[in-house]
């Protein structure tokens, strides 16, 4: 697992009551890692109206997630960046039958001082370019490559690629970095704080794809109220319009 992060600031396992008992709205949720910002907010607010509760965020690639609950982690909720890892999840009898939770788009970032010299997707595929992409097995990856197939520049793309990323967030900061000219990321990763350090190019209307997110509680969750609770909030209109101001569309 990449990265744990509790919503209150604890690096922990769930906390327990006096009697050992875990709290009923309690919940361990497995996110994609271009969740993590909305989650985190998500979750603040949502231990905000449950007092005493905690939510504890595991943060990674869509498919290392997948892994992991395949592996026995044990989870509550599961929210994955495409259709794929959770359908996975999903006939391994893993999860219960997962919802579209949100939909998102793909921009090409690049360093603010821009030394490539980009101005759009096709100068990926110049000789000279250095490209950070997120693995092929990623979400990020794999719906990057999609839409440079569609562009007929994939194999010229892949040839400048200097590096493939765990996950898009990796991507967004070596770009951020000047660790490569340019990369392929959600539009919501270009966060507050990366904005004064990228520039952002959408790409083309005609190969523009639509990253379908997925939510599902676990079969077995240890905290099923908690869980319940968590994926309900998310999906209520309260929780809808914290993923559309952080640039999610609704699925």
């Amino acid at each position: 697992m990449r990265r744990a992060v509790a919503a209150a600031g604890w690096l922990t396992a769930l906390a327990c009551g006096p009697d050992g008992a875990a709290r009923a709205n309690d919940a361990t949720v497995f996110a994609a890692a271009s969740l993590s910002e909305a989650f985190g907010e998500l979750a603040r607010v949502y231990e905000h109206e449950h007092p005493g509760s905690r939510v504890v965020l595991e943060l990674a690639a869509s498919p290392t997630l997948a892994a992991q609950v395949r592996a026995g982690a044990r989870f509550d909720v599961l929210a994955t960046a495409d259709e794929r890892s959770m359908a996975d999840a999903w006939r391994a009898g893993l999860v219960e039958r997962p919802a579209a939770l949100a939909t998102n788009r793909l921009v090409v970032i690049a360093p603010s001082e821009n030394p490539g010299g980009i101005r759009g997707i096709e100068d990926l595929a110049r000789p000279g370019v250095r490209v950070i992409l997120a693995q092929p097995d990623v979400p990020a990856g794999a719906y990057a490559r999609e839409a440079l197939a569609a562009l007929g520049i994939e194999s010229a793309v892949e040839s400048n690629v200097v590096s493939n990323a765990l996950d898009v967030k990796a991507v967004a900061a070596a770009v951020a970095l000047g660790e490569a000219d340019a990369g392929i990321v959600y539009a919501t990763d270009v966060t507050r704080a990366l904005r004064d350090r990228v520039r952002v190019f959408p790409l083309p209307e005609r190969v523009s794809v639509r990253a379908v997110y997925s939510i599902a509680l676990a079969s077995e969750a240890e905290h099923r109220a908690g869980g319940r609770a968590f994926l309900d909030f998310v999906r209520s209109p309260a929780g809808r319009e914290i993923l559309e101001a952080r640039g999610f569309g609704s699925p």
